[in-house]
């Protein structure tokens, strides 16, 4: 998000938000694992994103129900 300045006289006052662009960010609502999908440069004047490959899909999650059932028991 940016928000302009409108006028930075007496007292700061700024326009309304828009957004820069939209992007999901990853586990920045987990202060625990600290671990952020983005960054900024050290000037402010660009971000780093973690995004997919271009044209990569997710590969799928295999759920395994009743796995113990499956093992063979020596007794």
């Amino acid at each position: 998000m940016a928000v302009p300045i409108v006028s930075s006289g007496v007292g700061l006052e700024v326009g309304a938000p828009i957004s820069l662009f939209e992007h999901r960010v990853l586990a920045a609502d987990n202060p625990i694992d600290n671990v952020y999908s983005y960054d900024v440069t050290a000037d402010g004047q660009r971000f780093l994103l973690a995004v997919p490959k271009p044209g990569s899909e997710v590969p799928p999650i295999t759920v395994l129900v009743n796995w113990a059932a499956g093992l063979k028991r020596d007794n």
